[in-house]
């Protein structure tokens, strides 16, 4: 009789011998692969987790996020929902790129064909985005993907994207304004707000020169930025458009720090009343008060506030 030879899985670069490690290092890319090419089938098989196969084996859906879906919920993997929607259609960007590159391949990497679907590439993402325009996962991925994969296009266009999504999907300009590179497009990187309310009206500047000179932000850039502005201005708006995205603490610390997020994930602010701070999660000093962080969409690594006041509401999005 043949005798069983185990083997091990490779996932986020780590061997895999039990279902421990492979929780433990469970990656979207990877574990979809093997599942889709059956080693994940043969590795329960060897492993003797026929329980375990049962289930996998079960899976019928031939849909991406599905299957991801039916695998975390199978092997119990501890996450946020959001995050693994938004790495599994990141995932698919990916596979879709990967058999356009093979396609060139084919075809001699003909250049007017690359130019044509380069282009092609990038509207089809715009068009998901509104397409998709209250799915903040698919928005993540498909921001991810123009940031790091259309960055000329973006920089001749990121006017006009502006504009299109802040008419259709006015959700992904705040996804947008999450991303490091895309926010010095449409954030002044020195903001005076006139009221604390984030009004339109705005005395904005930048420091645009390499030698650091103080420049006046262009027109369009005003116009752009105080567009955010007016977003957030009214609440109840801003709640209707951002639904359960928008996050809201409200209550009182007796002026001490109180732990509303933990550190290692990313938190912007939108909106914190005058006489109220924020710093980043366990971070001693760093204190930022109304005027630090109103208008300027601050990221932080977790969130601590205080606060005197049981009333004044902290209004911010998970990155």
């Amino acid at each position: 009789m043949a005798k069983t030879i185990k083997f091990n899985l490779i996932c986020d670069g780590n061997p895999v011998r039990t279902l421990e490690d492979l929780i433990d290092n469970f990656v979207i890319e990877d574990v979809v692969e093997y599942f889709n090419n059956k080693l994940l089938q043969r590795w329960l098989s060897v492993r003797g987790y026929e329980e375990t196969l049962e289930k996998v084996e079960g899976i019928k859906t031939t849909d991406t996020l599905e299957v991801v879906k039916e695998l975390v919920e199978i092997f119990q993997v501890d996450d946020d929902p959001v995050s693994i929607e938004e790495n599994t259609y990141i995932f698919q960007y990916n596979k879709e790129r990967q058999l356009l590159m093979e396609e060139y391949e084919k075809k001699g990497f003909k250049v007017t064909s690359i130019i044509n679907n380069y282009h092609s590439g990038y509207m089809q993402l715009v068009n998901c985005i509104i397409e998709n325009k209250d799915n903040i996962a698919q928005i993540k991925a498909a921001v991810k993907e123009i940031n790091d994969k259309y960055p000329v296009l973006f920089e001749l266009s990121y006017r006009e994207l502006f504009f299109t999504l802040l008419e259709n999907a006015p959700l992904a300009i705040f996804v947008m304004i999450m991303n490091e590179n895309m926010r010095k497009k449409y954030l002044p990187l020195s903001t005076t707000i006139e009221d604390e309310n984030l009004a339109a009206n705005c005395v904005l500047s930048v420091f645009g020169s390499s030698d650091n000179e103080q420049s006046i932000c262009s027109a369009d850039k005003q116009i752009m930025y105080e567009s955010i502005c007016a977003l957030i201005k009214d609440e109840k708006s801003l709640t209707e458009m951002l639904g359960e995205n928008l996050k809201i603490f409200a209550g009182a610390t007796n002026a001490y720090w109180k732990d509303v997020e933990t550190k290692n994930k990313k938190y912007m602010i939108l909106n914190m009343k005058n006489g109220n701070y924020v710093r980043n999660a366990g971070l001693s000093g760093g204190d930022l008060n109304s005027l630090d962080t109103n208008g300027k969409f601050v990221i932080l690594d977790g969130i601590d506030y205080k606060s005197n006041s049981d009333s004044d509401r902290l209004l911010y999005m998970e990155v």
